[in-house]
């Protein structure tokens, strides 16, 4: 096989997978949620310029002529595509302002430039492409994305390092659960895209290949993530409490006038876990601070404030001690030859059996198994 049969081959098959897989993943999820907004992040920015790569290669030079503006514009929608996931999947509070079309400038620089050129001179750059160089409008679109990815990811990663305590005290095992893979998500695409920069700064030429089965490795992952982790229904307060509401709410309570003192936040450590217990609200796998907190009728900052200031972890390191207590006695009422970790786990409150050996683990050094059997030496 030729090196031109080649990335025809690497072209049309990665546009038939991605369709494809698109295509079920979107109907699996009904056209929403973030595996379907995921699907048409990889699908939309990419796909046009398959299209282009394989009208160029085969000679089709008036789709090539057609295609031409669509692939060199479209790519550039994909860095902003991946802050705007980040931001919806983890900001509640995020909403499209006005201010947000900013981002599609660079989209439509590139588009301007490649539609003020004449037919002519646009046929030139794409018979001129055919040879494995470059012309300037490439250069331009390579320069462009390039600086897109230092400067988004950087971006995207600050946000998710500086909203992870916000996360952890927000969302409720299920949830995370079904969000967790959206960080390794982002941290594939930055993977993939190290690869393909690298790979273009040594063989300019493998823009035409690589990247094509690059992104059919991510919606691959995608679609799996998507079997292993279906989305299920998340039980949320009528209202969930920002951070500024849960400050004004502190301040008409009188709680944010002056800092808690040990007292203070014992007692309401000792109130919040007296509730726990009786309700037996760290059993359901949808708790979340913003639901305990309307449940117990204590203020959802006041709340936070305390379990960190008092127990030195945040609200579901609070939460899980208690399942993993509630585990041990559960275990312990076993017998050895009766083990079965799934009617303890799900009976806990886990979401997922990962999750349940992941906390256990961590909390008591040990795995289930490896802990029951020494209680029972």
């Amino acid at each position: 096989m030729g090196y031109e049969s080649f990335i025809l081959t690497v072209n049309s098959s990665s546009i038939i997978i991605l369709l494809v897989m698109a295509i079920v993943l979107l109907i699996a999820t009904r056209f929403r949620g973030e595996n379907a907004y995921a699907a048409t992040i990889i699908v939309v920015p990419n796909v046009p310029v398959y299209l282009y790569n394989m009208s160029r290669m085969l000679g089709w030079h008036s789709i090539s002529l057609f295609m031409q503006p669509i692939g060199i514009t479209v790519n550039t929608l994909l860095m902003p595509l991946l802050w705007l996931f980040a931001k919806r999947s983890f900001d509640t509070s995020f909403r499209l302002r006005p201010v947000h079309l900013l981002h599609l400038l660079p989209t439509l620089l590139m588009l301007v430039l490649t539609l003020t050129m004449s037919p002519a001179e646009r046929m030139e750059t794409i018979l001129h492409e055919t040879t494995g160089d470059d012309t300037w409008i490439g250069d331009v679109n390579t320069i462009i994305v390039f600086v897109q990815m230092v400067a988004y990811f950087t971006a995207i990663f600050r946000f998710l390092h500086r909203t992870k305590k916000t996360i952890n005290d927000t969302m409720s095992d299920a949830e995370w659960v079904q969000k967790e893979w959206i960080v390794v998500f982002e941290n594939l695409f930055a993977a993939l895209f190290v690869i393909v920069m690298v790979c273009y700064a040594i063989w300019p030429r493998t823009d035409a290949w690589l990247i094509q089965i690059l992104n059919v490795v991510a919606m691959f992952y995608l679609v799996y993530n998507s079997i292993a982790h279906p989305a299920i229904p998340i039980i949320q307060a009528e209202e969930p409490m920002r951070e500024e509401s849960a400050e004004a709410a502190d301040r008409e309570s009188g709680t944010a006038a002056s800092p808690m003192s040990d007292e203070q936040m014992r007692e309401v450590c000792d109130r919040a876990s007296r509730y726990m217990l009786e309700s037996g609200a760290y059993l359901r796998p949808d708790i979340s601070l913003a639901l305990f907190a309307k449940e117990a009728n204590i203020p959802q900052r006041t709340l936070s404030r305390a379990i960190n200031g008092c127990l030195g972890c945040n609200f579901f390191e609070f939460v899980n001690r208690m399942r993993i207590e509630e585990a041990k006695r559960r275990l312990c009422e076993l017998n050895s030859s009766d083990f079965n970790i799934e009617s303890i786990y799900t009976d806990c409150g886990f979401r997922s059996r990962s999750t349940f050996y992941m906390v256990f683990k961590k909390m008591t050094g040990e795995t289930p198994a490896k802990w029951l059997e020494e209680q029972q030496e």
